[in-house]
């Protein structure tokens, strides 16, 4: 049986460098619309500006105080009501610090207010400029802002074309606007983060959503939601899609749009997909490789399942894996190689050449390997393509047992059964030579630390790199049991084996208390 692991193409990453910061649409039309003088008494607040949080008394009396010492710097955006009223879209705490210096009798009521007036269908943009830049909006104010223009009728990159932003951030935005409204008034409330809303946002469902927001609520250290737990509860039955070699070698276009559930706030543009649509999803693209393999080499069956075929007594009560042929290159594929073997090695650093030159080998080799299965082979056995450790794993070579051969294995287990007591010794007595040799043998070798040692090497390199279905790294353990060995052994506690290893013991143990004594003072 020969193996072969293929391990799915890596993400590359992307190579797009970010746009370089413009002047908006906004900021143009502003530019080019000259400033007029409207009476004070003329302005109101606009329907439109998406400012919500009052402005606080301190904030509007330092700018009171600004204004009646220098004058207003810098004129308000307007757009007309009926009856000469105007409304201000950007510029409200400038226009309360007017009206508070005309209650106060400092300004008259017909003071000339520089302005800019604008068509109203520009007024909420207006408003999110102004108080994106020029006072940090509250996260609340911004989603509600981004929603109003939606309603418009404007489109993500018509918003972002008119503020400066890029169609992806207003897409955020409007996807944190459907979060339900009890959860953006704790937004507002500051209750909770814009964090906690992109974690909620995962979920499309509003009644979902609050049903989450109030368990992670109740779960946290005063009231207070844990963003991770509100992810938890949302994907608990999923798996994330950045980084999975699953979902990477099956592929976005196996899973329907109800089925992936897209992450807009992550960086990698991520998400989460059920773990068992995407387990069904990779056996399905398994059995299709399967399929594909079996046709083009001629074999006489294929299989896609999760898991290669192993020595496990299920598998081997089904499968029987052929001893894989010696591969033979032709005398060109030879000169081939060597070629690509000094161009390989005369390169110092690892490059795309290199790594062409080392898929070229690896598939030549692959190539022989898979031409020294004979037709007759082929014919009888049959191929499986399965999955292990991030990669797609071909085992080639496998043959459908029948049941004359599991009968045929139970009869010469049995045979070997009674083998074992013939020659006069029973099982009782072999049972006690064996035990007594095995002490002996742990004896001799804590004799040798230096054989010891080899020994150990040894058995962790066959681990490491000893042929099988299931190539593993090495697992250690030690155990002392001497209890069913003194039991079975006939010299008992009482052997020189025996004797011997607990002298060594007693002696390690008396060293190992005056170390962890030192390392204790």
């Amino acid at each position: 049986m020969s193996v072969t692991e293929s391990k799915a193409k890596t993400e590359r990453k992307s190579s797009r460098k970010p746009a370089k910061t413009q002047e908006t649409v906004l900021s143009a039309l502003l530019a080019q619309t000259e400033e007029v003088s409207v009476p004070l008494a003329s302005l109101i607040k606009s329907p439109l500006n998406v400012r919500t949080v009052p402005y606080s008394v301190e904030s509007v009396s330092e700018l009171a105080e600004s204004i009646k010492g220098v004058g207003l710097l810098q004129n308000l955006v307007v757009h007309t009501l009926p009856g000469d009223r105007y409304g201000v879209a950007a510029g409200g705490r400038r226009l309360a610090a007017l009206n508070m210096l005309a209650e106060r009798n400092i300004l008259p009521a017909d003071w000339p207010v520089r302005v800019k007036v604008i068509l109203q269908e520009l007024a909420t943009a207006a408003s999110m400029t102004e108080n994106g830049h020029r006072r940090d909006m509250h996260p609340a104010e911004q989603i509600a802002g981004f929603r109003a223009m939606a309603q418009e009728g404007k489109t993500p990159a018509q918003t972002g074309d008119l503020l400066g932003y890029s169609p992806r951030h207003v897409q955020r935005m409007l996807k944190l606007a459907d979060l339900a409204p009890v959860i953006l008034d704790a937004l507002a409330e500051d209750r909770i983060t814009t964090e906690h809303c992109q974690a909620l946002a995962l979920e499309n469902d509003t009644a979902r959503q609050v049903q989450v927001f109030e368990a992670a609520c109740q779960s946290g250290w005063g009231g207070k939601p844990d963003v991770r737990v509100i992810r938890n509860l949302i994907t608990e039955s999923e798996v994330a899609v950045a980084g999975n070699s699953k979902f990477r070698f099956v592929g976005a276009d196996a899973f329907s749009p109800d089925e992936l559930r897209t992450d807009l706030f992550s960086d990698d543009e991520g998400g989460y997909v059920d773990c068992v649509a995407l387990d069904a999803a990779l056996l399905e693209k398994l059995q299709a490789v399967a399929e594909f393999l079996r046709e083009a080499e001629g074999w006489g069956w294929c299989a896609g399942r999760m898991e290669p075929v192993g020595e496990c007594r299920e598998d081997a009560g089904t499968y029987r894996c052929l001893p894989e042929p010696e591969a033979v290159l032709t005398e060109a594929e030879e000169e081939r190689l060597n070629e690509l073997m000094t161009r390989y090695d005369a390169l110092e650093n690892q490059c795309e050449e290199s790594d062409l030159l080392e898929a070229e080998m690896k598939l030549m080799r692959c190539m022989a390997k898979v031409r020294a299965w004979t037709p007759e082979m082929r014919a009888g056995g049959g191929v499986v393509v399965s999955w292990r450790y991030g990669n797609v794993c071909v085992q080639r070579g496998v043959q459908l047992r029948s049941e004359d051969d599991v009968a045929d294995d139970a009869d010469r287990t049995e045979q070997v059964q009674e083998k074992a007591s013939v020659g006069g010794i029973s099982l009782p007595l072999l049972t006690k030579m064996s035990s007594e040799r095995t002490l002996a043998v742990q004896a001799a070798l804590m004799q040798q630390p230096d054989k010891s040692l080899a020994l150990l090497a040894w058995t962790l390199c066959l681990n490491v790199f000893g042929s099988g279905a299931y190539s593993k790294p090495a697992q250690i353990s030690l155990e002392c049991k001497h209890y069913s060995l003194t039991s079975d052994a006939p010299s008992g506690k009482e052997g020189v084996a025996f004797m011997a290893l607990m002298a060594e013991k007693a002696r390690l143990a008396a060293l190992l208390r005056i170390t962890v004594k030192e390392i204790g003072e």
